[in-house]
C-alpha cells in the first residue's frame, strides 16, 4: 500500500523529468478503479443525478436499502444537488481503495463544473453497497 501510495504522489507531483524516471509514460501514473467499484460508483451517481431511490438500492446490503427511504434519499439526493450542481458537468477520478476488514472503501475525487472538490466513498461489504458518504 505504501509502495503504491508512493508512486501515487511521485506520479502526480514530480516534475516531467523527475516523473519520466519513475514511469514510462503518463498513463502508468493513471490508476483506476476495479471494474465491479466502478460500475457500482457509476450507478449510484446516476441514481443520485436522476433521484432514482430503486436504482440507489439497487446491490445494496440489509442496512444500506433500509436506512433511508424512497422520500428521504430524495430529499438527501436534492440537497445535494443543490450543494454540488450534479445537474451540472462534473468528472470524477477514481483515487484508491481502503481495505477495512470485511469492508472495502472505493474513493473517487469529483471537480463540480464550479470548481469546487469533494471526495466520495462507497463502502462495500461482501460486493454489496454498505455505505455511501461525500467528504
Amino acid at each position: 500500500m505504501l509502495k503504491r501510495t508512493l508512486f501515487i504522489l511521485l506520479c502526480g507531483t514530480a516534475v516531467p523529468l523527475f516523473q519520466n524516471a519513475w514511469a514510462d509514460n503518463v498513463s502508468q501514473c493513471m490508476v483506476t478503479a476495479p471494474v465491479h467499484t466502478q460500475k457500482q460508483f457509476d450507478r449510484l451517481m446516476t441514481a443520485l443525478v436522476h433521484k432514482d431511490f430503486k436504482l440507489w438500492i439497487e446491490n445494496a446490503d440489509a442496512q444500506f436499502t433500509t436506512a433511508a427511504s424512497a422520500q428521504s434519499f430524495r430529499k438527501m439526493a436534492t440537497s445535494l444537488d443543490q450543494k454540488l450542481e450534479l445537474q451540472k458537468h462534473w468528472t470524477a477520478n477514481y483515487v484508491t481503495t481502503l481495505n477495512e476488514g470485511k469492508y472495502q472503501s472505493g474513493i473517487w475525487r469529483l471537480n463540480m463544473a464550479n470548481g469546487q472538490q469533494v471526495l466520495i466513498q462507497i463502502t462495500f461489504a461482501y460486493n454489496k453497497v454498505a455505505g455511501f458518504h461525500v467528504l
